[in-house]
Formats: structure tokens, sequence, C-alpha cells
């Protein structure tokens, strides 16, 4: 008897253990990458949910009994492999989902992606209206153009309406009763960091003239990082002028524009470089060419053929930041950004700023000059803001 006890528990075991290993994969594609992805298939949930709280709360439970640790186990790991953040994870997350559900109502997609995000660690808030449902995530960033909600002091961004065109930019919409995360951390959009994706190289070349020179510069443009940019979220200016050259960019123009301004003073690599700036690139405002508000992160300025003040202030800021690094602040007029350097010596009126001198050095114009310093044509009695500021 004891023998035969013995053999059914064995035979239990590993019924149980293998059942256990046979996990699902699939791929997918995210930007210039296809991944893996593994999940258990206790994830997809037969029972079809409906937009009331019952039912949204009965399915999140049923996710919860689930193994939806061996999804988040892999989102996590091409997370950390690419270096992204939230928003790009986000992006990942999602595209699996509807990956993995793809044969499931896009309820169930939204009901399992903001499930995920809760259990990745975020203050996630579920509304819905009629038979849609809508992701809102607490965030500390400045963004625009996107719904928001307001709940114990904290901002929700509504992340469904960034992916979809729907009811999700109603006014009236009803409150999931239940928070999934409430002491969860805060979702940042902000792109301090590129992620390490495989790149996409296109080499393009810009001219530009100084004190009757001529140069030519050579730039590898990375259009998964185009492509990056085609759909983000519209964010605090200032982080646009933050967010880094892309590597390929970083190593094509830089050393050539170092071997340009070696052996000069601080003020000739100013004007060498805002006369880069201000006439290898044609100028146009963003509703003119994209028939809307389009800020550019430096890496863009290569890509498109036109640019405006922001997307130029971006370029600028990085390229003293990374061949000076200058003490920076950025000065926002009314219609207008530009950015100011600190300098020894004077070249104009100063804009004085926690104890430095800044002199404003316009990446925007006018086209084919070189001088700094000078307050932009038409600005110099208009009131202006240091929206940020480097060292």
């Amino acid at each position: 008897m004891g023998k035969i006890f013995s053999n059914i528990a064995i035979a239990v075991f590993f019924l149980l253990f293998f059942t256990k290993l046979e996990a699902a994969s699939t791929q997918i594609r995210f930007y210039s990458q296809v991944l893996p992805i593994e999940y258990d298939p206790s994830l997809i949930i037969a029972e079809k949910p409906r937009c009331n709280d019952k039912s949204i709360v009965e399915f999140y439970d049923k996710l919860n009994d689930a193994d939806y640790q061996s999804l988040l186990t892999a989102l996590n790991k091409h997370r950390n492999f690419l270096n992204l953040n939230d928003w790009l994870y986000y992006e990942l997350l999602r595209n699996s989902v509807n990956k993995i559900f793809q044969n499931k109502s896009e309820l169930q997609k939204t009901l399992t992606t903001w499930f995920l995000l809760s259990k990745s660690g975020y203050d996630t808030r579920l509304t819905y209206l009629q038979n849609e449902a809508f992701v809102y995530v607490y965030t500390q960033d400045n963004l625009f153009e996107v719904p928001m909600i307001e709940e114990r002091g904290r901002l929700y961004i509504n992340l469904s309406s960034l992916n979809q065109k729907s009811n999700s930019y109603a006014s009236e919409v009803f409150m999931l009763d239940f928070m999934a995360n409430k002491n969860g951390s805060a979702f940042s959009f902000y792109l301090d960091h590129l992620p390490k994706l495989v790149s996409d190289i296109q080499e393009r070349t810009f001219r530009f003239n100084w004190r009757e020179q001529s140069f030519e510069i050579n730039a590898k443009v990375d259009l998964t990082i185009i492509e990056l940019m085609k759909k983000y979220p519209v964010i605090d200016e200032a982080k646009y002028l933050e967010t880094p050259l892309s590597k390929p960019l970083a190593q094509s123009i830089l050393p050539q524009l170092q071997k340009i301004i070696k052996d000069r003073s601080d003020k000739e690599a100013l004007e060498i470089l805002v006369a880069f700036t201000r006439s290898a690139f044609k100028y146009k405002e963003d509703h003119d060419y994209f028939g809307k508000s389009k800020p550019m992160i430096a890496d863009e300025v290569f890509h498109y053929p036109y640019s405006d003040c922001e997307d130029r202030s971006a370029l600028f800021y990085n390229l003293v930041k990374s061949l000076l690094d200058l003490p920076m602040i950025m000065v926002a007029y009314p219609d207008h950004l530009t950015i100011a350097v600190a300098l020894s010596q004077p070249v104009g009126k100063p804009i004085r700023y926690n104890g430095k001198k800044y002199y404003i050095c316009d990446p925007t114009g006018p086209s084919n000059s070189t001088e700094i310093g000078l307050v932009p044509k038409n600005y110099q009695s208009k009131s202006f803001e240091i929206l940020a500021s480097y060292k």
C-alpha cells in the first residue's frame, strides 16, 4: 500500500512539475528589434470582463491568482538590458499584451495592461466609460496635450489616450473604486538617457561657415531614435534639451567639431557652434511643417528638413555641454527659446543668475551670422524666465 502511495505521489509531483514548465512564448517587434517574450498561459483568462466595478475587480483577482510573474520577469529582463525608461517599458508591456491577447477584447487587453503596470510597482488608477477602460498612472512630470485627473493630491496621466483615439478624452468617466497599488511609485516620461536599441544608421552631411572658412560635418543619424520620438508624449520643453545625443551621433559629430574648436578661446568656440546651429539647418516652425507642436531632441534636428528655436536650443545645449562644459541657462521669452552661456570675458549685456554672468548665444539666428552676446532682434524689451540651468 505504501509503495502504491509513493508511486502516485511521484506521478503527481512530475505532473505538476512539468505542467509548470510548459510556459508559452511569443515574439514582438520593439522598434529595431524582435524580442522573445515568455509567459504562463494561465494569465489568459477565459471569462470576458464587463465594464463595471464588480466585474473589473473580479477579473483583477483572477489575474492575481494566475502566474503573472513569468511575464513580468521577461519584461524586466528586456527593460534592464535595453536600458528603458518608464514610458518605453510601458510600450514594451503594452505591445506584449497586445500580442499575447491578440484574440481577446480590447477591454481585456487594457485591464491586463493596468494589472501588470500595477504589479510593476506603479501607482495606477482605472476609469471606464461604456465599453472602454482607461489606464492612468501617477506622475510628477510635466506633460502636455494629455487628459489627467487629480486625486489625493496626486496627478494621474491617461496613458490609454496616448495610444488610441477613443473616448479617453471624454470629460465624464467612471473611476474604479479600487486602487491596485496606492503606495506605488511615480511614473516618469523624461529621457535622461536613451535606450540601447539596435541602431539604424543614415549618414548625412551638413555645411556652415565661420569667418570666411567653410566646414563640413558628417553625421550618423540613428533612425531608431527618430522612430522612437515620433509618438513620444509631449513633455516639459527643458527636458528635450537635457536628453543626450545618441551614441552614433555623438561619436560622429563631436570629434569633428572638437577638431574645429581646438586651441580656440571659449568665445571663438561658441561663435563656431552658433554658426553651425544657425546655418547648417533650415528653419521652419512646427505648425508650418508638422501641422502641430513637435518639440525635438537634438538627434531629430539632423533628420528632419526643418527645425525651430526649441530644437536648435536642444542641439546647442548638448554641444556646449559635451565640448566646452560651460555653465548654461535656458532663457524663455513668450515665443522664443534660447541659451545663455557663462563666460569670464564680457561679450555683451549679461543676464545675472545665481552669482554668474551669462551671455546669450542664440542658436537660431540670424542665419549665416556668428555674433554672440546679443539679445535676439525684437526681444530686447521683452520679459523672460529661466527654465533650467546647467552647472
